[in-house]
C-alpha cells in the first residue's frame, strides 16, 4: 500500500474516532427590529444553537458486523488467547489471492458493505477506515455508511494503514489480521512498519469467519460454498496432458534449484491439472492447492469437488508412494500442516507479478525458513504461451462472442428512443452472451457507462448512478465471456444520435491507437511495456492519456487478466517480451472529464513473422461505429487497416450469423463494415491509370531529350 497523509489530520482524526460526520454550520439572516434590546436577545439566543454534529448510529452500533467485530476483538472466545486486539485489518481476497473472490470469501464486504477491492482497519475503541483504489473512491464514499472513513490507497498524501492505526491505540498494542488473505510482501511490510511504531501484527485466521458463520441476519448471512464438482477440460481444448505439464514444471524447477513448489493461484491449478470448476464468479476455476515435487503431485481440495472422471484421469486411485506419475488428493485445509512437515530441501513459493499476487503470507509462514525459495511461478510463462489447440479454442470463443455482441448491438440500435438505462443494457448484454453455445459464464462484471459516467475509468453503475440512455452522448460497454474453448473481453463505444466533433475526434484517436498497435511488427526482443507508446501516440498528439495499462495477457478459458505481459510504459519492473501464442488486450481510451468517455478494446493474438519478428492478429471481430469515425483524421495506412479488419469480420462472422439464422444481425453487421473511402483519394476515373502512365512516359521523354541537348551543347 502506498504512503498517504491527511490534509486536515486533526479534524479528520476527531471525526473518525468518535464516529461522527461533521456538517457545516449555516448563518441566518435576522429580520430588522426597532429595539436594540430585542435584537440583543435574539442574537444571544441564536449564537449558541448551532447545529450539533450528527452522531453516526452505525459507528456505535453493536449489532452491525462492524460492531460485532469490535466486540470480538476484546472477547477471548474469538481471540483464542488471553490477549485482545487494539485494531484488526480486514483484507479483500481469498486464500488464493484471487482478483475476484467468490461471494462466500468476501469478508471485507461482510464487515464494511464495500464490494470492491480494498483493505480496512477497524479500531476496538471506535473508528474504521478503508483504503480503496483511486478509481473507486467516489463510489465507495457514496456506498459506505458514515461509520467508515474512505481513503485513496493510491494517494501518497494520505496516511498509510500503519500511520492511521499508530495514531490511535496505545503503545505495544496488538493488531490482528488474517495472513491467509494477503501476500507475503504486503504482510511483511505491514508487520515491519507496525514494529517501528511499537505495535505487533498477529495472524488471526478465524475471527471474521467465526463472526460471519454466526450471523443471524438473512441479508448478511454467509453464502453457501459452491458444491459444483470440477470437470475435465477436454483434450481438444488443452492440447497437452496434465502429466506433460507436470513434467515441464519439474524441468523448470530443477533449473531454478527447487525440488518442489506450491501452486496457489487458481488459474494455475486449473491449467496444470486440465480441470475447470465453478468456484469463481468470473472464471471457470476450482478452489484447490497443488504441491508438485520430484516425488509426487498432491492436490488439496474441498471434499467432493473432484468428479469421478477427474479422479480417474489424475490417477488418484491406487496412487502409491513410490509413483511420481499419479495424484494424491488431500483435504483442503491440510495444506498448511503438510507444508510444515515437508521433507523437500527447497520449496518454491510464488512471488507476485503484475496481476497475480503470488502465495499468501500464511503459505510462506508454513514452510520452514531454510526451505523457502521465493521466485515467480514457472507456470505463469507456460500458461501464457498457448499451443495450437488453445489458439484454435480462443479463436472459436471470439467468434461466438462476436455473434453475441453483434446481436445485442443490433438490438440496442433498433430500440431507438425506447427507455434504456445503463443497468438494463448490462443485463441485456449478459443475457445475449449466455445464448451462445459453449457459454460458461461472464469473464468480468459488465460495465455500461453513458455520458459523464463514461469519463470515469472504473465506473460501475449503481441504483443511484444508473443513467438513462439518450442520443446526446457516447455509451461505453465493457464486457467479456467465458466459453468452453476460451476467454474473451471487449470494449466498444456507441452513439445513438449525432456525435459532436469532439466525440468523433476522441473516438477516431482511440481507433488510430488500435490500428497503430495492430499493425506493429516488433522484434522478438522488445519488452511488451516498451511497445505502449505506439498505442498512446495518437492520443498524446491531443494531450490525452489514461491511467490504466494499455493491455495485458488473456488466459485460455482461465482469467481474463494474466501475467506475464503488461503493456504500460510507466512501469520498469516487468520487462517480459511478447511471444508467439500469447493473447493480449489493447484498450486505448479518451476521458473528457464530466462530459463523456471513449474506450475501445480488442484482444490480439501474437503471431510469428520472419527473422525473429512478431506481428498481431485481431481475435476480437466486432464492428466499430462508423458515425463516430472522422475519416479526415485517418491516414491511408489506417484506412487500409480498418478496411482489412472489416473484411475479416464479414468473411468470418458473416457465415456464422447466417448459420444461426440471424439475418437482421447479418445485414446490420454488413452496414457497419462498409468499405471506407479515403477523403483524399481522387475521384474515380477509369482512364486515370492510362493517363498517369502516359504522363510519366512523356515526362521521361522530355527529360531524356533535355539531357541529350545539354550534353551536346556542353
Amino acid at each position: 500500500m502506498q504512503k498517504i497523509k491527511f490534509t486536515h489530520k486533526k479534524l479528520l482524526k476527531a471525526s473518525v474516532s468518535i464516529g461522527v460526520r461533521l456538517t457545516p454550520t449555516t448563518t441566518s439572516t435576522l429580520a430588522p427590529t426597532t429595539s436594540s434590546t430585542q435584537a440583543s436577545v435574539i442574537i444571544s439566543q441564536d449564537l449558541p444553537t448551532a447545529p450539533p454534529p450528527q452522531t453516526c448510529a452505525d459507528a456505535n452500533s453493536l449489532t452491525t458486523p462492524l460492531g460485532k467485530l469490535r466486540s470480538a476483538m476484546r472477547n477471548i472466545n474469538y481471540t483464542q488467547m488471553n490477549a485482545f486486539f487494539d485494531a484488526f485489518i480486514v483484507f479483500y481476497s481469498d486464500e488464493h489471492l484471487s482478483e475476484e473472490p467468490s461471494p462466500e470469501e468476501r469478508r471485507l464486504e461482510y464487515i464494511s458493505g464495500w464490494d470492491g477491492a480494498g483493505t480496512a482497519a477497524v479500531l476496538a475503541d471506535g473508528g474504521a477506515a478503508i483504503w480503496v483504489p483511486a478509481g473507486d473512491v467516489v463510489r465507495a464514499r457514496a456506498v459506505l455508511s458514515c461509520a467508515w472513513l474512505v481513503l485513496d490507497g493510491d494517494d501518497p498524501s494520505q496516511p498509510t494503514i500503519v500511520e492511521w492505526i499508530a495514531e490511535r491505540p496505545g503503545r505495544n498494542g496488538r493488531i490482528g489480521g488474517d495472513a491467509r488473505l494477503t501476500s507475503v510482501g504486503e504482510w511483511q511490510m505491514l508487520s515491519t512498519n507496525l514494529q517501528h511504531e511499537g505495535l505487533q501484527l498477529v495472524h488471526m485466521p478465524t475471527l471474521v469467519d467465526q463472526l460471519w458463520n454466526e450471523e443471524t441476519d438473512p441479508l448478511k448471512r454467509r453464502p453457501e460454498f459452491s458444491r459444483i464438482v470440477a470437470n475435465l477440460h477436454k483434450m481438444e481444448y488443452t492440447g497437452v496432458t496434465w502429466r506433460e505439464k507436470v513434467l515441464a514444471v519439474r524441468n523448470d524447477l530443477r533449473l531454478m534449484g527447487a525440488d518442489a513448489m506450491v501452486v496457489t493461484a487458481l488459474d494455475e491449478v486449473a491449467w496444470l491439472l486440465n480441470i475447470r470448476g465453478k468456484d469463481n464468479p468470473y472464471a471457470p476455476l476450482l478452489k484447490a492447492f497443488v504441491i508438485i515435487s520430484t516425488k509426487d503431485v498432491r492436490v488439496y481440495a474441498p471434499p467432493g469437488k473432484l468428479s469421478m472422471p477427474v479422479r480417474e484421469i489424475l490417477a488418484v486411485y491406487n496412487c502409491f508412494a513410490t509413483s511420481n506419475n499419479c495424484t494424491r488428493v488431500n483435504e483442503y485445509t491440510m495444506i498448511y500442516t503438510d507444508l510444515r512437515r515437508a521433507t523437500e530441501t527447497k520449496i518454491l513459493i510464488p512471488t507476485a507479478g503484475t496481476f497475480q499476487r503470488g502465495a499468501s503470507a500464511a503459505i510462506a509462514q508454513s514452510i520452514p525458513q531454510s526451505k523457502r525459495l521465493f521466485q515467480m511461478s514457472p507456470i505463469i510463462y507456460l500458461k501464457a504461451q498457448k499451443n495450437q489447440a488453445e489458439i484454435k479454442g480462443m479463436r472459436k470463443a471470439h467468434l461466438r462472442d462476436a455473434v453475441a455482441m453483434c446481436t445485442v448491438m443490433c438490438y440496442l440500435e433498433s430500440m431507438g428512443k425506447s427507455t434504456l438505462y445503463e443497468k438494463t443494457i448490462a443485463m441485456k448484454v449478459d443475457l445475449t452472451r449466455a445464448t451462445q453455445a459453449g457459454y460458461v459464464s461472464l469473464s468480468m462484471q459488465t460495465r455500461v457507462a453513458f455520458g459523464p459516467n463514461g469519463a470515469e475509468p472504473e465506473y460501475r453503475a449503481t441504483n443511484e448512478t444508473n443513467r438513462r440512455i439518450f442520443t446526446n452522448s457516447t455509451l461505453v460497454i465493457q464486457s467479456g465471456g467465458q466459453y468452453e474453448e476460451g476467454t474473451t473481453t471487449v470494449t466498444r463505444t456507441l452513439h445513438y444520435g449525432t456525435p459532436s466533433r469532439d466525440e468523433r475526434k476522441a473516438y477516431t484517436s482511440a481507433l488510430r491507437s488500435l490500428a497503430a498497435f495492430g499493425s506493429l511488427q516488433p522484434p522478438g526482443t522488445l519488452p511488451a511495456a516498451h511497445a505502449d507508446p505506439v498505442a498512446r501516440a495518437p492520443l498524446w498528439a491531443h494531450r490525452q492519456d489514461y491511467i490504466q495499462p494499455t493491455g495485458h495477457g488473456v488466459g485460455a478459458a482461465l482469467n481474463r487478466r494474466e501475467d506475464p505481459v503488461v503493456i504500460d510504459y510507466r512501469q520498469d519492473t516487468n520487462l517480459h517480451t511478447f511471444r508467439e501464442g500469447y493473447f493480449i488486450t489493447i484498450e486505448p481510451a479518451w476521458y473528457e472529464a464530466r462530459k463523456f468517455g471513449v474506450k475501445l478494446g480488442n484482444v490480439l493474438e501474437v503471431v510469428s513473422r520472419p527473422n525473429n519478428y512478431l506481428g498481431f492478429l485481431e481475435a476480437t471481430l466486432i464492428p466499430f461505429e462508423p458515425k463516430l469515425i472522422d475519416k479526415n483524421l485517418l491516414t491511408e495506412y489506417e484506412i487500409n487497416w480498418l478496411n482489412a479488419y472489416n473484411d475479416r469480420i464479414r468473411q468470418t462472422v458473416g457465415p456464422e450469423l447466417n448459420d444461426q439464422g440471424l439475418t437482421d444481425v447479418y445485414y446490420w453487421m454488413m452496414n457497419k463494415t462498409i468499405k471506407v473511402e479515403s477523403p483524399r483519394a481522387k475521384k474515380h476515373n477509369p482512364n486515370s491509370a492510362t493517363i498517369y502512365n502516359s504522363c510519366l512516359q512523356i515526362t521521361a521523354v522530355i527529360v531524356t531529350i533535355s539531357l541529350i541537348f545539354t550534353h551536346y551543347n556542353y
